[in-house]
């Protein structure tokens, strides 16, 4: 136990300081990001800034209420996304401005933003700009960060997420063509596949930078687009209840102590009412892990499962998942030679690997439980990763090694029972021996 405990001091404080990797993140991408339609923390940020406008309005006086109805703060062609208006400005429909109606009448109404969203796709022609698919994904992205999270609202975001990465590669492809369209006068632009216009950055033909960019940006939201490829599937098949994050706050351990032992209250139905709020959660964090513009939120979920009961593992479980998905994003980034995405690389792995080590600590060695079972064996694929990528995250070699014989004590935990993790557990001795042996 000593020992997790140190490894966890030590990568909570290595080479960042608390926040690190959202300092980082945004102190590059927001300024020297060479795909900005993939800017994800810029959106997040436009995301966050609504919803709290959209809270303070809803808490605020009927006089200041109609106040900013006569006089909105944002009055321009453009619109806000606070009201909706940034949509019905840009679409021209009866039906979706009878929808904005509403939302500016009543901000905090999520299913009116589904409806408007579901609306607006609706509409589409297939001759809308890229912003306004931009703006489809932070309006449905608002409905879970204001806290209702429905199988609607879940469902909504994941499909404007991939539409606007669809949009992205149309976008892109159409420009690229237009560059050509001279040489190709009498040929349909549209037979020429994805495929074959990004294999031009491999060709001798010299290409501008801008085109250069183009293409990177195009092979990364196609890889994005493979690890969403099943999102709509998985997240009808997985989410079939609705949950707020009030619900949440009911569970803090101030409440859970006064419902369990206050009065003639049945202990054992507040217990079961409580394990499934928790189970709806963990089943909607692992839809949103799959959406970036989500994580933040994902990150607050669990930090409440996490205050609700100390001893649950599977919060924590969670937020390393969380942030080991922002970790392959960045990865990707740097690979499509976008170096302003590795400084934010290492204190996001130290935020994944302290959070895995405070699932370990809840869970049990001597005798696993599915869930142990679940922690151990991901955590042991971790420690791997750290041991293969170690170059990449900037991981100091003695840190590599800590975290890999914490790895071989989870899988010696594990192959007694499963010998499938045999061949897993040589591989971690011999990283050890190698670490040992050169670090």
């Amino acid at each position: 136990m000593e020992k997790k405990d140190q490894i966890e001091k030590e990568f909570s404080g290595t080479r960042s300081s608390k926040g690190g990797s959202n300092n980082a993140m945004k102190g590059n991408s927001l300024t020297t990001n060479p795909f900005p339609a993939l800017d994800f923390i810029k959106i997040e940020k436009e995301i966050i800034l609504a919803t709290e406008e959209i809270k303070k309005l809803s808490r605020a006086s009927f006089i200041l209420k109609m106040r900013k109805k006569i006089i909105p703060a944002d009055s321009d062609e453009k619109g806000s996304h606070v009201d909706a208006s940034i949509l019905g400005n840009q679409v021209k429909s009866a039906s979706v401005y009878a929808i904005v109606s509403k939302i500016s009448s009543a901000p905090k109404t999520s299913l009116e933003r589904v409806k408007l969203v579901r609306a607006v796709m609706l509409e589409d022609k297939g001759d809308l700009p890229l912003s306004l698919y931009r703006n489809l994904l932070i309006q449905a992205a608002i409905t879970i960060y204001l806290g209702d999270i429905t199988p609607a609202t879940l469902q909504i975001a994941g499909q404007t997420y991939r539409l606007y990465l669809e949009k992205i590669i149309s976008t892109h492809k159409k420009n690229l063509l237009v560059v050509q369209s001279k040489q190709l006068k009498n040929v349909n632009l549209d037979v020429i596949s994805v495929n074959d216009l990004i294999s031009k950055e491999d060709d001798e033909e010299e290409l501008q930078e801008h085109e250069i960019k183009a293409i990177q940006e195009m092979k990364l939201t196609l890889k994005l687009q493979e690890y969403s490829e099943t999102l709509d599937e998985d997240t009808r098949g997985s989410i079939t209840m609705s949950m707020h994050i009030d619900e949440l706050d009911a569970l803090s351990s101030k409440n859970k102590v006064r419902s369990l032992f206050g009065g003639n209250s049945n202990a054992d139905t507040v217990k079961n009412k409580h394990l499934l709020i928790v189970r709806k959660t963990l089943a909607a964090v692992e839809v949103i892990k799959r959406i970036p513009v989500l994580h933040p939120i994902g990150i607050r979920i669990v930090g409440k499962l996490q205050a609700f009961d100390s001893k649950l593992a599977l919060p924590h479980l969670m937020e390393a998942r969380l942030h080991m998905q922002a970790l392959r994003f960045l990865s990707l980034r740097v690979i499509m030679d976008d170096y302003s995405a590795r400084p934010a690389m290492t204190p996001t792995f130290n935020k994944a690997i302290v959070a895995y080590h405070k699932a370990l600590k809840r869970s049990s060695f001597a005798n696993p439980k599915r869930g142990d079972i679940t922690v151990l064996a991901e955590f042991a694929q971790i420690s791997f990763y750290a041991y293969q990528h170690r170059k990449m995250l900037n991981l100091a070699n003695h840190g590599v090694l800590k975290i890999l014989e914490m790895g071989k004590k989870a899988l010696d935990a594990l192959v007694p029972n499963n010998r499938v993790y045999l061949g897993q557990q040589k591989q971690i001795i011999k990283a050890i021996g190698s670490l040992k042996k050169y670090g």
